[in-house]
């Protein structure tokens, strides 16, 4: 008869030698041992082949190409989303710190009184309680002026409703010069010129930089 100290002996040995087993990484064909091969999301009910380094080069991958945070598992026909602790349990501190910046940022946006400075040297952001009332927003960071409204640098020689009679003006001779030489940032949604025979585009505001291909 086993003892009860033999079968805990043996069910360690079991857990041990369950840790130490080699698995290839289907991705990146490596062998690591077991422990390297993380659930990849909490829904995730599938059996993981992917090492946590191609997990992670995944993720970041990910925000790299589109400069946001909805991310999915990378095994084939599993389509579960990355949520935050997912993230945060399985990327290195580097990667987690942009996820959790591009988190912060997704979560200002969607607040309909936060701008964002339009000093483009200056890349701070704040929230306007006052909105419609009071257009005039000063930033709190550089003291640069913009419009809450029209949400563009401060039109010093208009008021807004003077200023919108001029836009609306200007639209007409500017729309198709706009869609013929303009294309809008896929991540902050600024116009960006063309201006030289390279494809690959990056955007000239200095919170965003996201780099795309104007193709």
């Amino acid at each position: 008869m086993t003892s009860l100290s033999e079968l805990l002996e043996l069910i360690r040995i079991c857990e041990e030698n369950e840790r130490n087993e080699i698995i290839e990484c289907s991705i990146c064909v490596e062998e690591y041992s077991k422990s390297n091969f993380q659930k990849i999301t909490e829904k995730c009910t599938h059996n993981n082949n992917i090492c946590n380094a191609c997990v992670d080069k995944h993720i970041s991958s990910k925000m790299n190409d589109k400069g946001d945070i909805v991310i999915y598992c990378p095994y084939d026909g599993c389509g579960n989303e990355f949520e935050f602790n997912d993230v945060k349990r399985i990327v290195t501190k580097k990667v987690f710190e942009r996820y959790d910046t591009l988190t912060l940022r997704k979560t200002l946006q969607n607040m309909p009184e936060f701008k964002w400075c339009k000093n483009a040297s200056c890349g701070s952001g704040q929230i306007h309680f006052e909105g419609d009332n009071a257009p005039i927003m000063t930033c709190e960071a550089c003291n640069s002026k913009s419009c809450y409204t029209h949400d563009v640098p401060w039109h010093e020689d208009k008021t807004c409703a003077e200023y919108e009679e001029y836009r609306q003006g200007a639209d007409a001779a500017t729309t198709d010069y706009l869609q013929q030489k303009t294309k809008a940032c896929p991540k902050c949604g600024i116009k960006i010129e063309k201006n030289e025979g390279c494809n690959h585009m990056t955007c000239t505001i200095s919170s965003c930089k996201y780099e795309f291909c104007w193709l």
